[in-house]
């Protein structure tokens, strides 16, 4: 299975005080990336790794920042258009 990780799972390990479970660390992340960061996690993080709950917060925000331009750019209608046409191409690959 693969770990959920992203740029605040990866800003939260280099900054650890201490050695937390990796899971503890991913589903930080994970609920962070799909529920958004609330006070008493920011609080949780800013303890695990010795900084200002601000600090933790900026990071949250500039990785969300940096994913949802990622994932415009994946939207994009030309690239949407050459995932298809691509997708078709290995699947008539793969019936020869």
């Amino acid at each position: 299975m693969t770990r959920f990780r992203s740029g605040f799972t990866r800003w939260i390990e280099q900054r650890l005080l201490r050695d937390d479970p990796d899971d503890l660390i991913e589903a930080i992340g994970f609920l962070a990336r799909t529920e958004g960061l609330s006070p008493d996690v920011a609080e949780h993080v800013a303890t695990m790794t010795g900084t200002m709950t601000s600090d933790v917060v900026a990071a949250y925000q500039a990785d969300n920042t940096e994913w949802a331009s990622t994932q415009a750019t994946f939207d994009h209608p030309d690239l949407t258009a050459l995932d298809d046409h691509l997708d078709t191409v290995a699947y008539c690959r793969h019936q020869d």
